[in-house]
């Protein structure tokens, strides 16, 4: 009975032991509606569930953004040439770059402009600018703290264009992090990471991290009048206009006050 009572108390303090890992940073990516033919934007943010007390450090960032159909078949994509002013960017509009003021991109790219903050590229899946690897580091090397108390941060600012031969009204993508969670390690092998590396780039600590993924939605395309639609309405205004005059002038060329 006493060895019964035993492994009980065992397996009960076993279970009590074996609670999963808590994701310490968590990606969250907007989600907006945009026109055919129309360039829109999203933000990526990264917030921390740490106390001030006990911040997660980082230092050295990477990360992977995919482009998925979710309803229809159309191809949104990342535009190629994207602007990387956000990494000087403060706290107008949105939260402040997560390294401002520090960004190694940001710096290097003022001597060999223009900045780099990561490359639109082809998943092995998808169809082409359907991804955007991300990466960066603070220039010193010096890590920052994230808690709950000063994030949501800007991780990136993201442009995709929905060409009017590519999406069609009523499409809905997603824009996903890849993978979805981790434990924020480089030497996972995980094209996303959060970690601290010394000046060797040899990771000394990493943090785990979840996400929230966004979507974008491809709403009716607005009617644009033809040239020729348009010329015709003005020269049909001009002439309703003119026969106006000619009226107003003809009555009072009869009335008996004129004679």
């Amino acid at each position: 009975m006493c060895r019964r009572i035993g492994m009980l108390c065992a397996a009960v303090l076993l279970t009590g032991s074996a609670v999963p890992a808590r994701a310490e940073l968590n990606v969250v990516i907007s989600s907006t509606s945009i026109a055919p033919g129309s360039t829109g934007m999203i933000d990526v943010y990264l917030t921390s569930d740490a106390s001030s007390s006990n911040p997660d450090m980082l230092n050295n960032l990477a990360f992977t953004l995919q482009i998925t159909q979710v309803v229809g078949t159309g191809e949104l994509q990342f535009t190629p040439a994207q602007d990387f002013s956000y990494l000087n960017a403060g706290s107008s509009p949105g939260p402040q770059y997560v390294f401002l003021g520090n960004s190694s991109d940001w710096i290097s790219g003022q001597s060999t402009p223009p900045p780099v903050g990561g490359v639109v590229t082809q998943s092995m899946t998808g169809y082409a600018n359907d991804t955007f690897i991300g990466f960066d580091s603070t220039n010193d090397l010096n890590p920052v703290s994230l808690s709950a108390s000063n994030t949501p941060v800007l991780l990136a600012r993201l442009t995709f264009f929905a060409g009017m031969n590519l999406v069609n009204p009523n499409d809905v993508y997603q824009v996903s992090l890849v993978p979805n969670s981790g434990d924020g390690s480089r030497d996972s092998g995980s094209s996303t990471y959060f970690n601290v590396v010394d000046s060797g780039f040899n990771e000394t600590s990493h943090v785990s991290f979840g996400s929230t993924p966004g979507t974008v939605t491809i709403t009716e395309a607005t009617v644009v009048p033809e040239p020729a639609s348009t010329i015709t309405s003005l020269t049909g205004a001009v002439l309703l206009m003119a026969y106006g005059v000619r009226r107003r002038r003809g009555s009072k060329a009869q009335s008996p006050g004129s004679m």
